[in-house]
């Protein structure tokens, strides 16, 4: 099948790997602009809470990226993220998490595996090919039998050294019922650069060329239609509810402040938000904004810009005062203390919450979140459990937890800041919405 054979229906595949670092992200970007320069239109989708991956899915595909985690949004509601990110498209491209099954705990709750059994989608594995040969067999069978409901559409070799690495990596593989659908050589192309977070962020960068390079060698590499199977989907109807008058939302964002779930900001505007963008770094404060969302980011990268901001600091503190919802997370909520500190200098905020914010070499968090709103909490959200996720390189000086409860997803409790009170939800969490209508309501009451 041509790749445009794939036009007019509704076909999907999940690229995993048995490990990070495998070449996921690049070779699902590389496949994503190949179909798209055939004219195909292209959802791109990122298993598990990853912000910084779907930013170059997105950049690849021209559309937005859809988180796909079945933590967050278990059953049907899984579901539903997919037919959100469908529309309009023929074509899926998932990209898995760490490996195939890793899951919550040792299990495969909230894996690549996972997502793709309840989404009936194929998988093809990337295997990283340096240093590898017969036992490539081995690790391919058992990530094959391990779990016999998936299916396995076939296995594309990353990193191949040359053509007689690639004869004894088949000669191998001969054994194995799942295909070689794709070799691709070790070039120093097929690289992206990343710092402690992750891959620096797909706006940080010089994207385009790459992903046009990158569009061309992965149609000489991969036999690409031989990755795609028709989809069977039974999307569930969507519950959608509304608000009395619409809310004029200022969601900061820019490359300091650019973590949002993309289902977030949709189910804010299908409720009857005006979702009002704006950079801290170098906007006003919106005029006439009713509510804030400040969502995570690298505010220490640029915390000495955002010091400066003393306009925007007194705009954002009177917005308080006067009683308008806020939501902060991770890197919102740390613009929202008294200081940062990196490299061992200490940068004014907000001062709109006590405490301060010191960046670690070493990661101090990093897991699922399940919380539990106390009764001091804003009043939409008292009693109410959301799901998030926490991952980060700071402490908190002087700061504490107060109008939450947070567990960790097999329920054990969670050392963490933040702060829930009044009108002002701020914490290291980074919550997705479906899991919580209450923080729609929050950010619109």
């Amino acid at each position: 099948m041509a790749l445009r054979g794939l036009q007019g229906g509704n076909y999907g595949t999940l690229i995993a790997a048995a490990w990070s670092g495998s070449g996921k992200t690049v070779l699902a970007c590389a496949l994503i602009r190949a179909l798209v320069k055939n004219g195909l239109r292209v959802a791109p989708f990122k298993v598990g809470p990853d912000y910084i991956d779907p930013g170059f899915l997105e950049a690849a595909a021209g559309r937005p990226c859809y988180n796909l985690d079945s933590f967050f949004c278990p059953g049907e509601a899984l579901l539903q993220s997919f037919a959100r990110g469908m529309r309009g498209a023929e074509v899926a491209v998932v990209e898995g998490v760490m490996g195939l099954y890793d899951g919550i705990g040792g299990t495969l709750r909230a894996s690549a595996a996972e997502v793709a059994k309840i989404l009936g989608l194929p998988v093809v594995l990337i295997l990283p090919a340096r240093s590898l040969s017969t036992t490539a067999a081995a690790l391919v069978k058992g990530l094959v039998e391990f779990e016999p409901e998936l299916r396995f559409r076939g296995i594309i070799l990353n990193g191949v050294g040359s053509s007689k690495h690639e004869r004894l990596l088949r000669r191998a593989l001969a054994s194995v019922e799942v295909p070689v659908v794709g070799v691709v050589p070790r070039e120093e192309t097929f690289r992206l650069p990343s710092r402690h977070l992750g891959l620096v962020q797909a706006e940080e960068m010089s994207l385009e060329e790459k992903l046009e390079v990158w569009a061309e060698r992965i149609k000489d590499y991969v036999d690409i239609p031989a990755l795609f199977e028709p989809l069977n989907l039974s999307l569930p109807p969507e519950n959608r509810s509304s608000f009395p008058r619409k809310r004029r939302v200022a969601v900061a964002r820019d490359e300091a402040f650019s973590f949002y779930y993309r289902e977030n900001l949709d189910l804010l505007t299908e409720v009857g938000a005006e979702l009002v963008f704006f950079s801290p770094l170098r906007d006003p404060f919106p005029e006439e904004a009713e509510a804030l969302y400040l969502g995570g980011g690298y505010p220490e990268l640029f915390a000495e810009t955002l010091s400066r901001r003393d306009d925007l600091r007194a705009a954002i503190r009177r917005l308080i005062r006067e009683g308008c919802p806020v939501l902060a997370e991770c890197g919102g909520f740390m613009f929202l203390l008294e200081a940062i500190e990196h490299r061992g200098k200490a940068y004014p905020m907000m001062g709109a919450l006590p405490g301060v914010a010191v960046m670690d070499r070493r990661l101090r968090s990093l897991g699922y979140r399940e919380v539990r709103f106390r009764p001091e909490a804003p009043p939409s959200l008292r009693g109410a459990l959301a799901r998030g996720h926490e991952f980060r390189y700071s402490r908190l000086l002087k700061g504490y937890l107060y109008g939450l409860e947070v567990k960790d997803a097999e329920g054990q409790p969670v050392e963490t800041y933040g702060w829930a009170q009044g009108h002002v939800l701020a914490s290291y969490i980074h919550f997705h919405f479906t899991s919580a209508p209450n923080l729609v309501a929050h950010l619109m009451s």
